[in-house]
């Protein structure tokens, strides 16, 4: 299952899990990966299934989504693809390696489809 890494400032904040259902990402408290970033819009992208794997799309965002250092209107996401928004990145990965499984706990939290991480 491909996942969205998180990161901010080269730090792991969580691991999305992608499936059949659209992942919001905003300010708005109301998505399912929240950011917290005043550049950042209050329904700023989604990502979401497509016959290709998953395909992210601004949602006319003031600040735009930048797909490995290009702003575009919406991306066809592959491995190790690294996707700004604000200050925030996402990275897309086809699954998590085991390397990563060794070294982080990855629990499931209440919102269906996320999951964060804490160490061990």
């Amino acid at each position: 299952m491909p996942y969205i890494h998180h990161q901010l400032n080269g730090s792991s904040i969580g691991y999305y899990e992608l499936g059949d259902q659209p992942l919001t990402i905003g300010r708005g408290a109301d998505n399912h990966l929240v950011v917290d970033d005043p550049t950042v819009s209050s329904r700023h992208a989604v990502i979401e299934a497509a016959d290709a794997g998953y395909r992210i799309r601004d949602l006319e965002s003031t600040n735009g989504v930048w797909v490995n250092e290009k702003r575009l209107p919406e991306a066809t996401l592959s491995p190790e693809d690294n996707v700004r928004i604000g200050t925030h990145n996402l990275q897309y990965a086809e699954q998590i390696s085991d390397e990563l499984q060794r070294t982080l706990k990855i629990k499931k939290s209440w919102i269906p489809g996320v999951y964060y991480t804490a160490e061990r």
